[in-house]
């Protein structure tokens, strides 16, 4: 019991510690010229509107301006609407900087969850959900009938 409580604190340490770095955009050394450290996104903005997920069409994410909202079966909740930012990891050896990852960070009053970009641009982006399964969500765009 007293084992399992030590580990528990411990990892919420560790979590607050990530978190920390995360958002203040700090820094720390790889190697003796190597830093990495992650700053926001130039693009914060992901387009407005609703994005299906290519695994299931009544599920996907919806966005307005700095919202997020996952969905299942086309609802959701107040209660799943967080605010989001965009970060990139970056890599800097003396004056070059390497982007090397890019992360949708959702944060609500009592957690914070990250999912790594895979791939992103106007009307997809593809996340890694969890260590085995990413998803592609692709944004739904309304065909106008003319006539």
């Amino acid at each position: 019991m007293k084992k399992q409580l030590i580990l528990t604190i411990t990892f919420g340490i560790f979590l607050m510690i990530i978190v920390f770095f995360i958002y203040s955009g700090s820094f720390h050394k790889i190697n003796s010229s190597v830093t990495k450290f992650t700053k926001l996104n130039k693009r914060q903005k992901l387009q407005r509107g609703e994005w299906i997920s290519n695994t299931d069409s009544l599920s996907g994410i919806s966005i307005r301006e700095n919202k997020i909202a996952f969905f299942k079966n086309m609802k959701f909740t107040s209660e799943d609407i967080y605010e989001y930012k965009i970060f990139d990891s970056i890599y800097k050896n003396n004056k070059s900087e390497n982007k090397v990852g890019e992360y949708l960070v959702i944060k609500d009053f009592s957690d914070t969850i990250y999912y790594q970009i895979i791939k992103k641009n106007d009307t997809s982006i593809t996340l890694k959900l969890n260590e085995t399964k990413t998803e592609t969500f692709n944004l739904k765009t309304t065909k106008l009938k003319k006539g």
